[in-house]
């Protein structure tokens, strides 16, 4: 239920008014390297606004944009490969795109919901090993706090305890303590 939620809340977050005129523009500036245009071609062909629907398509400009380092081309990566939006369904490969756009946290946008998507999928143990700790983790840095209540229910004292010291330790390396 929280995932699509989630997912209704990028979706409008993203589905801007698209014209064609303005697909034609993030096609050339795409194709020039522009990972902004890029984002952005594929949010167009991944829900057929301004361009028709075309999942390989919007695989396609996800890549290059998240090759770039764009957080929400990242995540729109690791949901398009849970989702088996184009491809097949590989969820190591979601769990890889949320880990990379987890790791932009502090840059917002697509950060938080890999951090909360990649923490579904160790809550669910899909592509990655089953784990409350690490749920538990990456649902506090999304802030999502209905998420980590649903993981922190199942847990013991101790692994509560390991849960905060992970989140602090990850907090410490990647803020540059």
């Amino acid at each position: 239920m929280l995932r699509i939620l989630a997912s209704v809340l990028l979706m409008s977050v993203l589905s801007r008014a698209q014209t064609a005129a303005d697909v034609a523009r993030w096609k050339h500036e795409a194709e020039r390297g522009d990972a902004k245009a890029q984002f952005w071609l594929g949010v167009a062909y991944e829900t057929g606004k301004g361009a028709k629907r075309d999942f390989a398509q919007a695989h396609r400009w996800f890549g290059e944009s998240a090759k770039q380092g764009n957080q929400d081309a990242q995540n729109m990566m690791g949901q398009m490969y849970e989702d088996a939006e184009g491809v097949a369904q590989d969820y190591a490969q979601a769990a890889k795109w949320y880990l990379a756009a987890c790791e932009h946290r502090f840059d917002g946008g697509g950060a938080g919901q890999g951090c909360n998507n990649l923490g579904l999928l160790y809550l669910d143990g899909h592509g990655v090993k089953l784990s409350r700790v690490e749920a538990y983790k990456y649902f506090k840095l999304a802030g999502s706090e209905d998420n980590l209540e649903t993981a922190k229910s199942g847990m013991s004292a101790s692994e509560l305890a390991e849960a905060e010291s992970q989140t602090q330790q990850w907090l410490r390396v990647h803020r540059g303590e």
